[in-house]
């Protein structure tokens, strides 16, 4: 295939592999109230996620301990370098670490969709184990560039937002 290899009209076919080395990763977390403890679990559990994904080690941007009511430096850096280009794939716990608030969350995936980010949310949710360990094979829920109508991914767990 020609360098449009998973390409469909220059955009990128969302069941076709894409070129992991090439991407430039990050992490956003915000641990509210901050509990050094599960601020690491997170942390760690993200950086697995990446290793699995085959992405490059993710880089870190935190807001532990603020509300999202009030300003987030590290979602504003975050923000900025992706629209600048320097981040492409953003890997979350949930988007509630955005906002609290559904709408203002989504409007935050939106808007890293927009600057050709693809958000990844982890699968399940992200805390120290109480219980029995989850599967650490369960799928990932991805937020694609040019966010539009959801549609299965092709194992059928995952669900992608657009085309990249």
């Amino acid at each position: 295939m020609s360098s449009e290899q998973g390409q469909v009209n220059g955009m990128h076919h969302p069941h076709e592999p894409l070129n992991r080395a090439a991407r430039r990763p990050a992490m956003y977390l915000r641990c509210r109230p901050y509990d050094p403890q599960e601020a690491e679990y997170v942390r760690s559990a993200m950086e697995h996620l990446a290793h699995r994904l085959a992405l490059p080690f993710p880089d870190v941007y935190a807001d532990h301990g603020l509300s999202t009511r009030g300003p987030l430096p590290a979602l504003a850096s975050l923000l900025t370098a992706a629209e600048r280009g320097w981040v492409d794939v953003v890997l979350v716990p949930g988007p509630f670490v955005f906002s609290l608030d559904d709408r203002a969350a989504a409007a935050t995936v939106e808007r890293l969709a927009r600057a050709g980010c693809e958000v990844i949310e982890a699968p399940g949710r992200v805390v120290r184990p109480v219980g029995a360990p989850g599967d650490p094979l369960a799928p990932v829920r991805r937020h694609l560039a040019a966010a539009a109508v959801p549609s299965p991914s092709p194992d059928g767990a995952a669900v992608a937002y657009g085309a990249v």
